[in-house]
């Protein structure tokens, strides 16, 4: 039996043009993933907010009801009082128990939970004559509707409302009522 030799091969590498066909493919599907996966870390953001926003609100309803007692939620600056502006929520928020029903928090109403800064770019506005959310104790919210708007940069079509019903029910929608889109400016 006849055993065929072959001579070891040389050192194999990369040619100089394999080397450049290899980051020319990369490079184009850095280009077409990177923009993709920007606008989804974004909009996932703006679903998450959204979510946050819509479970402290049904958070407030809930502890209006078990205590028998008018729970508020308004934007904060610090944490620990109500800051009035509209246009500040993605700054932070507080729910509390509203004893007085005056939609803030006065010392001595117990404070139930705070919802630091969002990160980044994210803004979140209420209905301008809305600066706070009151339930009563029978988790009817106080007023007319409200709609909070959660923007980030300028694609509306990822943006989300977050629209309350005098009735205390809440939702989350991709259009502001009226089939409008929704905008934070």
């Amino acid at each position: 039996m006849e055993v065929e030799k072959s001579s070891p091969r040389g050192s194999r590498g990369l040619t100089l043009v394999e080397l450049v066909t290899t980051l020319a493919v990369a490079g184009v599907g850095l280009a077409v993933v990177v923009p993709s996966w920007s606008a989804l870390t974004s909009r996932s953001q703006i679903t998450t907010t959204a979510n946050q926003l819509l479970t402290h609100l049904r958070y407030a309803r809930n502890e209006a009801v078990s205590r028998n007692s008018p729970v508020s939620l308004c934007p904060s600056d610090n944490g620990t009082t109500c800051s009035g502006d509209t246009s500040g929520w993605q700054r932070g928020y507080i729910v509390f128990g509203d004893t007085d029903g005056d939609r803030k928090r006065s010392a001595g109403e117990p404070l139930l939970q705070v919802q630091d800064a969002q990160a980044g770019k994210l803004r979140i506005h209420s209905t301008k004559a809305r600066p706070a959310v009151r339930y009563r104790p029978d988790g009817a919210a106080w007023s007319t509707n409200t709609t909070f708007s959660i923007c980030l940069g300028d694609d509306t079509a990822a943006n989300r409302a977050v629209v309350l019903y005098g009735s205390g029910r809440a939702r989350v929608d991709r259009l502001a009522p009226g089939k409008q889109p929704v905008t934070c400016s």
